[in-house]
Order: structure tokens, then sequence, then C-alpha cells
């Protein structure tokens, strides 16, 4: 029945109209709420008006504002954006990001018509292109997903609305329209993920670097400090937030690895620092940086190569052993007084460097051979404040059995590490003296009281120290085979100059300062959680020219090697087959792969020829259906279209405007002619009739009308 356009279905387009345009917004304020860019105000604002805009089309809450207060109090806000800018955010990209939270918080509140539908969709755009400025997370592209799903949802409904304007529609079919928009906008949106994917694979990330230059640099790599202030950083020892991400040559890395920063050679009796002096500038040849001297790379000694993604912003290096050379695409690299090698400004997440270090067993961190410690330096290294005299008395007697400097700072290394515990929550922080609070009152404490306890030791026995800073270890993601190293892992340990072998690692931390890794389903669910995050900093955020070539490079050789493998594969699996290899308890690994190779084979077969097998379920379906009741009505229709195929082949052409008895009577006396008057006569009682019982005889006039010469 056809009548004027039904109002159920204006509202149910408008329904789906907003719900669609709240997904959108919902998904761009959350891409910037992840970003970590966003203050607590913003924060709020946003998830207010989200929150106010939800009940309100749920129908639980009226919300109707005036529009005269939405205009004050725009007014009051474009007043307020100077003082945004100039005392409060200082950064252009916030305060954008504060004036487009505000424009939705207030048209999600008013929005009313056409026009506000459209300024909604735009505002939720601008919140998901700050996020993807601001954030380099894997919650971007989760939150991608649904803003791609809600914008095409929007589309989709807002023009079905435009185009009823003044026009007739069906009445039935009203009340699913929205479950039928909402699958065909789940199915458009995963044809263009797929898209998109593909071409993103071709098309390298150049504009990334771009970026980097206009993001503002808010934090640094969490759990790292260039100072370290006794007391303080128990607290981030706690943190499972990865910070950075490395992966080897060697199929699993060393034990134990201390990945330095910076060391610290000043102490005030609280505070470990650096006062701020000239570094010295490292020559950038191409994307190359030669760290030691030619001498230095001849040492014979062991080495190793690793790959690391920063996860923080941070200006320091971390690097693990001696590094002799590094590959970095930046400009210039500054080392400072203490080694620690830096850039000239703090980086943005995502930061990918390689090493090539100097790594043998013993703990030394300098070239060989040692160059001499200056006066200045030895003075530097050997200033202590005033502290209390039990502390040289301490240092004295665990170091009188030693002989030379590196077997009292041996024997100091091991006395903190046997006798004393390792805590997080230590109570020195409150008391006058820390280092002596935790020496002598609570001798439990984390790696900065250890650290700081050894290298003052070390000064009052006129041996040069200082503490280093950075991180410990770290956990191997089976997964992606990469370390994770995270914020809990943060570390301070001591190096002490030695004669003949320059700065040598001494960690006096009980080893209780490791922190282990969560067990259970919670441990597997970080592992998949960061599998994802490197792959999305692998080849998302750092996929360039040269991961490009490379993807390409492995589909051709595995193009090449993959027919060859899967035959000989086969033919294995085959002889093993018939030898009876594959009983129960007997297969080995290598059979199950094979038996998994030869299953890919058979499925791959089965989409390749997927058409034939289609068609002969078909048939025996067919000849199922044959002894029933009834038969289906496209069974009829497929029948008649194969036989006007088999017709076209011999040159007779059923015109479009004809019906199918038009068509019979239309065609010349002949064999052709009367095969088709009995076929049309069985299709009419088939087709109308609903008599399954023609449908065998349907399908041998179809053969002798094929076998018809052409």
């Amino acid at each position: 029945m056809v009548r004027k356009q039904p109002v159920e279905l204006h509202i149910t387009l408008d329904r789906f109209l907003q719900a669609s345009l709240l997904v959108m917004l919902a998904s761009g304020y959350l891409a910037v709420a992840f970003s970590g860019e966003l203050d607590l105000a913003a924060l709020v604002l946003g998830a207010a008006a989200l929150i106010a805009r939800l009940l309100h089309l749920s129908g639980l809450v009226r919300i109707a504002i005036p529009g005269a207060w939405v205009n004050a109090a725009t007014l009051l806000y474009l007043c307020f954006v100077p003082v945004d800018y100039f005392f409060l955010s200082r950064d252009f990209t916030r305060t954008t990001v504060h004036m487009v939270i505000f424009v939705a918080a207030a048209k999600l509140l008013t929005a009313s018509t056409g026009r506000d539908s459209v300024l909604l969709g735009v505002v939720a755009f601008l919140e998901l292109l700050a996020a993807s400025i601001l954030s380099t997370n894997v919650t971007f592209l989760l939150l991608l997903i649904p803003f791609l799903c809600a914008s095409l949802a929007a589309l989709a409904s807002s023009e079905i609305r435009r185009s009823l304007r003044g026009r007739e529609v069906v009445r039935a079919g009203t009340a699913s329209i929205g479950r039928r928009l909402g699958l065909l906008t789940a199915l458009s949106g995963a044809a263009i993920l797929l898209l998109t994917g593909a071409l993103f694979f071709v098309l390298p990330r150049t504009a990334h670097a771009a970026l980097d230059r206009l993001m503002p640099i808010s934090q640094r790599v969490s759990g790292f400090a260039s100072e370290v202030t006794l007391g303080q950083p128990g607290a981030i020892a706690r943190s499972s937030l990865p910070v950075l991400h490395a992966r080897f040559d060697e199929q699993l890395p060393p034990s134990g690895l201390h990945w330095r920063g910076t060391a610290l050679a000043e102490f005030d009796g609280w505070k470990w620092y650096n006062s701020p002096v000239a570094g010295e500038s490292l020559r950038v040849n191409g994307s190359l940086v030669q760290l030691v001297s030619d001498d230095q790379r001849r040492r014979p000694g062991r080495r190793m190569n690793y790959e690391v993604i920063l996860n923080g912003n941070s200006e320091y290096l971390f690097l693990a052993g001696l590094g002799e050379n590094l590959r970095i695409g930046v400009d210039r690299l500054v080392r400072d007084s203490s080694g620690g090698v830096r850039l000239p400004f703090a980086q943005s997440e995502g930061l990918r460097y390689a090493v090539y270090s100097f790594a043998e067993p013993g703990g030394v961190l300098d070239e060989a051979p040692p160059h001499e410690l200056s006066a200045g330096e030895r003075s530097r290294y050997l200033s202590l404040p005033l502290l209390d005299a039990r502390i040289p008395q301490l240092a004295r007697a665990i170091s009188d059995s030693g002989r030379g400097d590196a077997a009292r700072a041996q024997a100091i290394e091991h006395y903190l590490r046997t006798r004393f515990n390792y805590s997080l929550d230590s109570a020195s922080s409150a008391a006058a003296d820390p280092l002596s609070d935790f020496l002598f009152v609570s001798r439990a404490g984390h790696c900065e009281y250890f650290a700081s306890a050894m290298a003052v030791m070390l000064r009052e026995l006129s041996i040069p120290s200082r503490v280093a800073t950075g991180f410990l270890g770290g956990t191997p993601n089976p997964l992606t085979q990469w370390l994770v190293v995270r914020a809990s892992d943060a570390h301070a340990w001591v190096e002490a100059w030695i004669p003949g072998q320059g700065w040598t690692l001494f960690d006096p931390t009980p080893s209780a300062a490791e922190s282990g890794a969560t067990a259970g389903l919670l441990a597997k669910l970080n592992m998949y959680l960061d599998a994802a995050g490197t792959l999305w900093q692998e080849w998302v955020v750092g996929y360039d020219l040269d991961r490009q070539l490379t993807l390409a490079f492995r589909v051709d050789q595995s193009r090449r090697q993959g027919v060859p493998w899967l035959v000989r594969t086969f033919r294995r699996v085959l002889a093993l087959r018939w030898s009876g290899a594959f009983s129960p308890g007997r297969t080995s690994p290598g059979q199950a792969s094979a038996l998994v190779a030869a299953l890919s084979v058979a499925l791959l077969g089965a989409l390749l020829f997927r058409r034939r097998i289609a068609a002969g379920f078909s048939r025996v379906a067919r000849i199922r259906r044959r002894g029933g009741s009834s038969a289906a009505i496209h069974e009829a229709a497929r029948l008649y279209r194969a036989m006007l195929a088999a017709l076209r082949k011999r040159g007779i052409v059923k015109p479009p405007f004809q019906t199918a008895g038009e068509f019979c009577a239309a065609l010349p006396a002949s064999d052709a002619s009367l095969l088709v008057a009995e076929f049309t006569l069985r299709y009419e009682q088939l087709r109308f009739g609903r008599n399954g019982e023609v449908t065998a005889n349907l399908e041998d006039l179809l053969h002798k009308i094929e076998a018809l010469p052409r």
C-alpha cells in the first residue's frame, strides 16, 4: 500500500542519526582523552556533555537550555581563550583542543536542527583530527573503527532523510530500517577498513616526521629522571606502563641488562643531580653515529646488536653495554659530562634507534685503554656534603679486608646486598638525614638508597663514584620477541672509577628489587595488549620506506618459496599418512606442522574451487528436495534463467518485456520451440502452482535444451 511518508520513518531515521553522531563524538573525545593531553576540567566537561546527551536521547531526561545562555557562555569563553593560551595551556594545540571540547559540549546540550547535526559531525571530526596529532597509542586505532562506522551511519541516514522530503514511500518495513541501516553501515565500515589497510601497507607514513616537529613535549619517560631525590621515586616502581621495547639479533637477550640513561655526580645530602654544563656534540653521518674511538672498536670481546623503541617522551637514549655505533634518524646528538647520550630536545613517543654495543662481562663501561681522570673530574666525583660521622667509619670497617679499589668496591656491594632489605615503603623520607637513617635505623629502602649509600662510602674511601639511572632487565614477550621494559624496572646503580679499568658498574641493590611478572590471566592479557601496541608502533607509527621495502621483499620471498614448500610438505604428509605415523601419541611437532600445512593446502583448494563445490552441494540439495511437498520459488527462477542462458548460446534471446508464455508463443516451430513450450509449462506449474514434483522434469528438459546444436 502506497501513502504519504509516515511519521514513524522520520522519527526512526532521526534517532538513528543522533545516535550515530553521539558515537562519533564519544569516539573522538575518548581518542583525545587517551592521548593524555586533556586536563581535568576538559575531561569532566566532555564526559558530562556526552552523558547528558545520552540521557536526553534515551528519553530519561529532557534538556532545554535557552539559546541566550549558550550565546553568553560562548562570548565568555572567547574572552577566556587568550587567558588559556598565555597563562594556562601555553600551547596552541592544547588551546585549540580546549575550544573544540567546549564547542562539542555546547552543541551536544542544545542541538535540535539539521544544521546543528552537521556542526556536531564537524566537531567530532576535529576531535579525531586532534587525537591523530596528539596520540601515537594503539587505542587511537581501536576508537577509529567505531568513528568510521558511525560516520557512515550518519551520512546514510541523513541522505535518506533528505531524499524522502516531498516523496511517497512504502510504509511496510519502516520499523526495521534502523537495523538494516546498522547492518549496511557495519559492512561498509569493514570494507573501508580493508581497503585503507591495503593502501596503508603500500603508502609509507611520510607525514609522521613532520607531525613530530609540531607536537609539544609534555612529559618524559615514566620512571626515569635526570635527578634523584631520596624518598620520592619508590611509587613509580609499582607502575606496569611499558617505557621501551628492545629487540636483539640473538634469540634471547642477556639477563639483567642495565639500560643506562645518564649518571649523576653531585650530592647535597638529599638529592643527586648534575649542574648544567655544555655537552659534547656528536657528529651524525647520515643516520650513523660513532660513540667510541677506533681502538675500542678493534677491542676483542663480545658484542650485541639491538633495536629500541621508546614509548614515552625523553631526551635521553637508553643504552645497554658500552655503545659503539648508533643508528638514529635525527640531525644532532649530545653527550653529557657523565657519558649519557641525549638529543638537544625531547622526542615524542615512538623514537627508534639501533645500537651496536660492547658487552663483555665484568661491568666495564669505559673504553680500552681508559683515559685518566683530570684533577677537576676527581674533585667532582669525590665531593661530599657534611655527613654523619658513622658513615666513613662503616665504609672503612667494611673494606678493611679489601685489596685495591676494585676489591673494596666489591666488599661494599656485597655488604649492602646481603645485610639490607629491599622495600618500596621505606620511612626514610621523613628522617632529617635519610641516608643515615637507611644505614643505621631502617636498613631497608629502594634502589636509590642502596646506590646512594655505596657511592657515598666509596667517596669516603677516595674512590671516584657516581649514581647511574635508567632501567634494569625487562620481560620478553614471546608473541613479538621484543623485550618489554616497564616503569617498574626503573633502577639506580653505581659506577666507580677503578684504575686500569675506568668506569665500572656495581649494583648493590638486592635481587628482590627485580619486579616479578604478574601471573595468571592478567599477565596474558598484558602480554597481548603489549604485542598489539608494539605492532602499532612498528608497522603504523614507525612505518617508513625502509619497512615498506622490507615487507615487499618478504612477500616476494614467500611467494617464491611458498609453492614448492607446500608441495614438499603435502608429499611428506601423504607418506606419513600411509605409513601410519600419525597415530595417537606418536605425532611429533614436525609432523603436526606438516599436518597443519596439509590442511592449509586443502583450505586453499576449497577456496579456489568454491564455485564447483557450491554447485555440487546445490545439486545434492535439489535431489533431496524432489520428494517434498513444495519447492522454493527461487528454484524455479534459477532453472528458467539457466534455460534462457542455454538458448542465448544458440542465438535465441528473450526480450525483457515478454512474459514466459509470450516468449514461448513467439518462437518459430522447431525442436527447440517444442522443448521450450514443455519447459515453460512445467516452470509455471512449479513457479505458481508450487508443485515440487516437476523439478526433476525441468532438469531433464534443461539438459535436452543444452544438448541442442548451436
